[in-house]
């Protein structure tokens, strides 16, 4: 389909929205917190202008306390009145139980990871070269993190940590080798977390991976808006302008492909995940 004639479709969904929203509608998101501050600034960000594209005037209002990725899915899926967007990373388990509006927030830069470790193991794992070699080595993820099952699929020893907190303390005293992260949230920790810890220069673990906003099941007016809000800005280059100015910096010092790259499966991932369109997806 054209996308101006997909355009016109989501049109005649959304078009009552502008007359029938007399108010700003109030948009219930998750809580904001220090750990996650850049994400959400950008994601955020994203919605409102994507919600305005569609012609929704809305008011961002943050849930006051942290609900896990896991519960606040299910709370759109049982209409808990808590949450009206969630956004997150994808899997089949996650699309059953909200409504994904399919479009990679993120470019699946959440797939492209950099290694954090104690400083003494940088060295020893800058000889990795493959991922026979990645698994001599021990991985901290989080308890209910999608990357957290990627990574045990690819036969890596993963160690579970309850806590994000806890995860680089984990990695100082030597509970685990390295700290998988993606490439716009690693230098944020490095320097709020960081000591005595390290970057492993030359690798980048590489897996698809779509972070999407999540709706109501049957919320067929937001999910409606939220599509043609995307679709209108990446049409117009603001999509585009919005990722490189939240992320363009993390990706030149990144600088992927000067890495050692290796390719992991994602067993996780939804048959319907838009790969087909490699507007949507960033490579190095």
């Amino acid at each position: 389909m054209s996308l101006r004639r997909r355009d016109l479709l989501l049109s005649s969904v959304a078009a009552p929205l502008a007359a029938a929203q007399a108010a700003p509608r109030r948009i219930r998101i998750p809580h904001v917190s220090a750990k996650t501050e850049l994400e959400r600034s950008y994601a955020a960000v994203l919605l409102e202008q994507a919600l305005a594209a569609a012609g929704m005037a809305v008011r961002l209002a943050p849930t006051p306390e942290l609900i896990p990725q896991n519960r606040a899915l299910q709370e759109l899926g049982a209409h808990s009145g808590r949450l009206d967007v969630v956004w997150t990373m994808t899997s089949v388990e996650r699309e059953q139980q909200a409504r994904p509006i399919r479009v990679p927030l993120f470019k699946g830069l959440y797939g492209w990871r950099l290694l954090l470790a104690s400083a003494d193991l940088v060295e020893r794992m800058h000889g990795v070269q493959n991922l026979n070699d990645l698994r001599q080595f021990s991985m901290v993820q989080g308890l209910e993190w999608p990357d957290t099952s990627i990574l045990q699929a690819n036969g890596l020893n993963v160690v579970v940590s309850p806590s994000y907190d806890a995860m680089f303390k984990q990695l100082r005293l030597g509970r685990a080798d390295a700290f998988p992260r993606s490439v716009e949230e690693i230098w944020w920790e490095l320097e709020r977390y960081g000591r005595g810890l390290a970057v492993v220069p030359n690798l980048c673990l590489h897996y698809p991976a779509a972070v999407y906003y999540f709706v109501a099941p049957d919320d067929n007016e937001l999910a409606a808006a939220i599509e043609l809000g995307l679709q209108r800005l990446r049409a117009s280059g603001a999509f585009e302008r919005l990722f490189l100015k939240h992320h363009g910096d993390d990706l030149t010092r990144a600088h992927l492909s000067a890495r050692r790259i290796i390719e992991l499966h994602n067993p996780l991932l939804p048959p319907q995940t838009p790969l087909d369109k490699p507007e949507f997806w960033y490579r190095p």
